[in-house]
């Protein structure tokens, strides 16, 4: 599923520098209208080693976003192999305290419009947890396709929000809001709305 890539030094600061530069040229102007020769010139790199690494200034984004990805899902894989979640709502609350710490990246992915990438990547953790995500969501089978996507999109939109607002709330209060509006939708939908007040 996502394995960390193996990259020399240099590759990896010519990655950081290159994004970097992308992030400090969308402060001054709209993505469309950044060159990738101007990319370059920011990040202090040379045309040759730019499409060593990428093919389109897209690219940039795909692979900073592929990496934090790697990097999230490495750290809860070794959680898990040590220890079992506190509470069902374990997950949630990890990704949220990590998103937290990527303001650069998910303004990044905002001023872009890349933000399916994102929700790409939610999705493939949900996908690879799906024991603990069916204890948080009860879904029948038919459903589970449309219920997961449904939960990757609704992340990425509620983070977006987040992330524009200034972070207001702290990433645990925001995976409570998360959940809780994932609890109410559900019974006011299909359960006993008496438990809405729960």
């Amino acid at each position: 599923m996502y394995q960390n890539e193996k990259i020399d030094m240099r590759v990896k600061y010519t990655r950081e520098w290159t994004f970097e530069a992308l992030y400090r040229l969308l402060e001054m102007k709209k993505y469309e209208n950044i060159k990738i020769s101007e990319i370059i010139t920011k990040a202090g790199i040379s045309r040759a080693t730019f499409y060593r690494n990428f093919s389109t200034k897209d690219d940039i984004v795909k692979l900073k976003v592929k990496m934090f990805f790697e990097d999230f899902f490495v750290s809860i894989y070794e959680y898990f192999l040590n220890e079992e979640p506190e509470d069902e709502i374990f997950l949630i609350q990890r990704f949220f305290k990590r998103i937290d710490e990527e303001d650069k990246l998910v303004d990044t992915v905002i001023k872009t419009k890349l933000e399916y990438l994102m929700v790409a990547g939610i999705l493939k953790i949900i996908n690879h947890r799906r024991e603990q995500f069916y204890s948080i969501v009860k879904i029948n089978k038919k459903a589970e396709n449309y219920t997961m996507e449904i939960v990757a999109s609704s992340a990425w939109t509620l983070l977006s929000r987040w992330h524009r607002s200034g972070k207001e709330e702290s990433p645990q209060e925001l995976s409570n809001i998360y959940s809780s509006a994932f609890k109410s939708v559900y019974i006011a939908l299909f359960g006993d709305k008496s438990e809405l007040n729960k």
